[in-house]
């Protein structure tokens, strides 16, 4: 099957929706919109987690190539925003404005008055505006602060660590304490509730199932174009809405493509289209907020996932050592597998989960090149690879310890690590006294011992004006190929500093502004 199209998006998440939703309302174009999964609205949503894998990239299985890391993220219509925990937080200025000394990035203004790019009213002031007014960004109120989050606050108390609540993107809450496998209830403002469904209004079509092969190009060297797509429609499955067109082969043709696939699939699909990659820079630089669970077990039956699982966290320790504490909670299979032991032990610690509390460390991770994306064509599938660098241990190691202290003043009468590595006189980190926090001081983070988690993959297709430091212009255009787009999380040229999706929600904003003010420059 043949399609014909003036713009098409790759990606219906963070990025994508925003995308189309502007582009929609702004010009009037013809827009396809791409989501390799399915179509799940609430209604075909189960409160369970092994009944959620298929909202999940590799049915929730996905992780560094190794498989020492969790790899989180969403893989349907509104993508991470589907099966996130609503946690919002503004683009760090200070991050945007180290990119242009670092990177050569231009433009993004913080000025609501600046007209970037000649065009009238935009920069990045007005792009946070209208996605914080469009998704309900707000402070929970306090009767919606459960036991674990009051707990997280009580500790941070104790240790006089300072703490705040999150901004979230849920509108009237029921505090089912699900979100991660989906809110049934539409509650919360992902992008399928919000801007995808103002792009459809507004005549976006969306063609979800969609597995795209590659990007085609015409042309050679300075003058390569993109000018379509070549893929697949997949079968959907019961749950999803049903596809108008029918499963099979479709060549696409497009005036302009956008791919906001995300920092995995992104630059996977770049490497299968044979994008030019000149200094291999591509898939490069992998950001991932490495996560590291601390649990407590207080002596009483808790409130720890229902209400709002995420309400609290502290960024105490943001500008002195690059991490911050987020008090979340996970359900009993996640919880049965971050709970350190084995057999009967460890059987009896989940049996104890009613009692348990815990909050994450979440580190802004350093930059380098050996941490990347590939594409592996044998398997056909993205490889993630991954290490902590020697300074990141270090500030993990010095989170980790406050972190046990933080859970200590909170009541617990025992804090454990979900960890396997001997430290001290310990053989594993589990903690009976606050004391024994030092011993923190001598976690390696050894694969497959030390278990850390991820969900914020960034920075593999970056932005940088020099060649060297990146794939794309300011304008989110690749430098080698006319015509091409890449914006959302890859894009960004190091950690955008906080939990990403308002950060790229801001950005995808302001790109589908920009190019509904430049359409020439495309040829639309």
């Amino acid at each position: 099957m043949k399609l014909q199209t003036d713009i098409v998006i790759i990606g219906s998440g963070a990025a994508g929706g925003v995308l189309a939703a502007t582009l929609a309302e702004k010009t009037d174009k013809k827009i396809l919109l791409l989501e390799k999964g399915g179509y799940y609205e609430g209604a075909s949503i189960v409160q369970e987690e092994l009944g959620a894998r298929h909202l999940f990239a590799d049915r929730g299985t996905r992780g560094t190539k190794d498989g020492s890391i969790a790899v989180r993220g969403g893989e349907c219509v509104g993508g991470g925003t589907t099966v996130n925990v609503a946690l919002c937080f503004d683009p760090v200025e200070s991050v945007w404005k180290k990119w242009k000394s670092e990177f050569g990035i231009d433009q993004y203004s913080f000025d609501s008055k600046a007209n970037d790019y000649g065009i009238t009213g935009l920069n990045m002031s007005n792009a946070l505006k209208h996605v914080r007014e469009r998704i309900h960004v707000h402070e929970p109120p306090d009767d919606m602060v459960n036991d674990n989050n009051r707990l997280f606050s009580e500790g941070c108390q104790a240790e006089g660590v300072s703490f705040k609540k999150f901004e979230l993107n849920m509108k009237n809450c029921l505090g089912c304490g699900f979100c991660t496998v989906g809110c049934k209830y539409d509650r919360k403002m992902g992008t399928m509730i919000t801007y995808i469904a103002d792009a459809i209004q507004n005549g976006v079509e969306v063609i979800h199932n969609f597995d795209v092969e590659k990007i085609q190009f015409s042309g050679q060297n300075k003058n390569k174009k993109a000018t379509g797509i070549q893929g697949k429609i997949l079968e959907a499955d019961e749950k999803s809405l049903s596809n108008r067109y029918p499963a099979g082969f479709v060549s696409i043709s497009a005036g302009l493509i956008i791919v906001a696939a995300g920092a995995v699939e992104s630059p996977a699909l770049l490497f299968r289209s044979k994008h030019p990659n000149p200094n291999d820079t591509l898939g490069r630089g992998l950001i991932i907020h490495p996560s590291l669970p601390i649990i407590g077990v207080q002596d009483k039956k808790l409130v720890n996932y229902r209400g709002i699982t995420g309400s609290m966290y502290s960024d105490h320790f943001y500008e002195s050592h690059g991490f911050y504490y987020e008090c979340l909670f996970g359900h009993p299979i996640y919880a049965a597998g971050m709970v350190p032991g084995f057999g009967a032990p460890h059987f009896d610690m989940v049996l104890n989960y009613p009692q348990i509390n815990g909050f994450g460390v979440m580190l802004i991770d350093t930059p380098v090149k050996k941490n990347r994306v590939l594409w592996n064509s044998f398997s056909q599938k993205p490889e993630i690879i991954y290490r902590l660098t020697e300074g990141d241990k270090k500030r993990m190691r010095i989170a980790a310890k406050k972190g046990v202290e933080i859970m200590f003043g909170s009541g617990a009468k025992k804090v454990m690590l979900p960890s396997e590595e001997p430290i001290g006189p310990l053989s594993r980190p589990t903690f009976k006294e606050k004391s024994q926090a030092e011993y923190c001081n001598e976690l390696t983070f050894l694969p497959h011992q030390t278990q850390i988690t991820s969900a914020h993959c960034q920075a593999t297709v970056s932005m940088g004006e020099d060649h060297e430091l990146g794939i794309l212009n300011s304008r989110c255009e690749s430098k080698y190929v006319k015509n091409l787009v890449v914006c959302d999380s890859s894009s960004f040229p190091t950690s955008c500093g906080a939990n990403p999706m308002v950060s790229i929600m801001t950005m995808a904003r302001y790109q589908g502004d920009r190019v509904a003010g430049e359409l020439a420059r495309y040829g639309l």
